[in-house]
């Protein structure tokens, strides 16, 4: 039976023209770059807040009403406002990433005075947008606005960008190691034998991207419990990735589509994740499709649990480390049910199990 469709594959490839096999070889990269340009600029080449989270203090409820009303007359669907009661209360919904930041007028400052709270490592974008906007709302009122930022990023992130750069070392690392193995070593692919491999490289890839951004380039500070969310994101980026490896593996007979796996992978764990990450711009400045996804995805479940470990004490940690949980153990359990109605083979032996090599054709 294997000889006689590996005799199917060899004439199928045989067969093929010279166009289409070009054809062919250019599909990977065609479609990734289409998918990372076009996915990319969507989501990022117009950004400008839509429904940020934002709270009022407000003593009175008539001040609040008075004071939300004015700010919706003036900055249309930008925010999304809500009302406190204290400073302390508005700053700590700004601690908990409940809010995107906070806004106290002169009913509450003073005459003349305002301050926004605003958390600087969830984002530069984010927290200059709500400045802006603000300071916009408040000029023409004669009303001078502070800026607080309550939890700044260090001056060795200025730009914020580490926690994006972090978690696609560890996404990527596991996702290539798997396209990489699965051309140069495909016994290893085997569910059992790859998820051993598998882990073993997602704990070396969790210490190594974690040295890298931290003691060697000095980005961020210690938090040697990243490695830990590193292992993690690494693996699951693995498991992901060999799961479209099986689904796909009839397309990759022909050798110029071993690699298409990696289309529906990376697309999904990076070109879709990085965007909907708000590691880059802020996803409060996006369009809502990708805020939905910042909350599914595990690109974004990774950057925000780095976030919260390295700049809110883990505050928010139990959200985004369970969207991650689920990920790995949902795509665990895929690479080990059959898709084909027979068990995945657990061969005893190196060449056990393997597909059978395709028979030459007779001339």
């Amino acid at each position: 039976m294997s000889s006689t469709s590996g005799q199917h594959a060899a004439v199928s490839r045989k067969g093929a023209s010279p166009a289409a096999r070009y054809v062919l070889v250019g599909l990977f990269p065609f479609l990734m770059v289409v998918m990372m340009v076009g996915v990319m600029l969507t989501a990022m080449h117009q950004p400008e807040p839509h429904r940020m989270p934002l709270a009022v203090v407000a003593s009175t409820a008539a001040e609040a009403e008075l004071t939300t009303s004015r700010l919706a007359e003036a900055t249309g669907e930008a925010f999304d406002l809500r009302t406190v009661g204290t400073e302390a209360e508005a700053r700590d919904l700004v601690l908990e990433r409940e809010v995107a930041g906070a806004y106290a007028g002169p009913s509450v400052r003073g005459r003349g005075q305002a301050v926004v709270y605003v958390a600087g490592a969830a984002g530069a974008s984010q927290s200059q947008t709500i400045t802006g906007v603000l300071t916009g709302f408040t000029a023409p009122q004669g009303v001078t606005l502070r800026t607080e930022d309550i939890a700044p990023l260090p001056p060795a992130d200025g730009a914020g960008i580490s926690t994006l750069y972090l978690t696609l070392g560890w996404i990527l690392s596991g996702a290539i190691f798997v396209l990489v193995i699965g051309a140069a070593a495909p016994q290893l692919m085997r569910p059992r034998t790859f998820a051993a491999v598998a882990a073993g490289w997602a704990v070396f890839m969790g210490f190594a991207v974690w040295l890298a951004v931290g003691p060697v380039i000095g980005a961020i500070d210690g938090h040697a419990e990243l490695i830990g969310v590193g292992a993690l994101a690494s693996f699951t980026g693995a498991l992901v990735t060999a799961f479209f490896a099986r689904l796909l593996a009839p397309l990759a007979v022909n050798p110029a589509l071993a690699q298409i796996a990696g289309v529906p992978a990376i697309g999904l764990l990076v070109i879709l994740g990085v965007p909907s990450s708000g590691g880059a711009v802020s996803i409060w400045m996006e369009p809502s499709f990708f805020q939905w996804l910042h909350g599914v995805l595990p690109m974004p479940a990774v950057l925000e649990t780095a976030r919260s470990i390295l700049y809110f004490d883990a505050r928010t940690l139990g959200g985004h480390m369970t969207v991650l949980l689920v990920w790995l153990v949902a795509a665990l359990i895929l690479n080990f049910v059959p898709l084909s109605g027979k068990t995945p083979a657990e061969p005893s032996s190196e060449g056990e199990g393997l597909p059978s090599r395709p028979a030459p054709v007779p001339a």
